[in-house]
């Protein structure tokens, strides 16, 4: 090898580089806007007549799922419309949602290992929820529920236990009942 290719294969080598940081700086810069919009709305608004008024800013951004890595290429956030079904004990699972035909769409947080942790998403069909999940590594664990009717439930519960606590508020005012191995032991209001 001359000095010339030697010279030429250093120079391709850095601009690969920098195009792996502008890649992965751009990704991130992505989903921070997104969450910037999914949580604040009105601030929001204010970005977008800042980025109309700045040529190189990017005011709409159109993909079907977006993946922020971590520095060992591991996925740690997933943007998606719909959403992959989860992987459980590395099979994927049939449905989310609870049933086959349920999609979802929204974000997943996954922990080092690549395991999902936690989810905020809509469902696509049946009930059309917005759900917000914490999850073992197995497992869920708490579920936040928002039905399009303006019911919502606190749902925190162990499935290999089966045990569950429920606070929900709906249009006939709030409740909450607890279930121990399976069978309610508390209602209020009593049903």
């Amino acid at each position: 090898m001359n000095a010339a290719d030697h010279d030429m294969d250093r120079r391709i080598a850095r601009l690969e580089r920098k195009y792996r940081v502008a890649i992965i700086t751009a990704a991130i810069s992505s989903a921070c806007g997104i969450l910037a919009v999914v949580g604040a709305v009105g601030s929001s608004a204010v970005a977008a007549t800042t980025a109309q008024a700045d040529p190189k800013v990017i005011n709409v951004l159109r993909v079907r799922e977006l993946n922020v890595v971590d520095n060992n290429g591991v996925t740690r956030v997933k943007i998606g419309a719909p959403l992959a079904h989860a992987v459980v004990n590395g099979k994927q699972n049939k449905s989310r949602g609870g049933q086959p035909e349920d999609t979802m769409s929204g974000m997943l947080l996954f922990d080092a290992e690549g395991v999902e942790r936690s989810g905020y998403a809509t469902v696509d069909h049946g009930y059309s929820n917005v759900l917000l999940t914490l999850d073992d590594k197995n497992k869920q664990h708490a579920m936040f529920i928002a039905e399009p009717t303006g019911a919502t439930t606190l749902r925190l519960f162990n499935a290999d236990t089966k045990d569950r606590v429920d606070v929900a508020i709906d249009k006939d005012g709030p409740s909450i009942s607890m279930i121990r191995r399976g069978k309610e032991i508390y209602r209020f209001p009593s049903a």
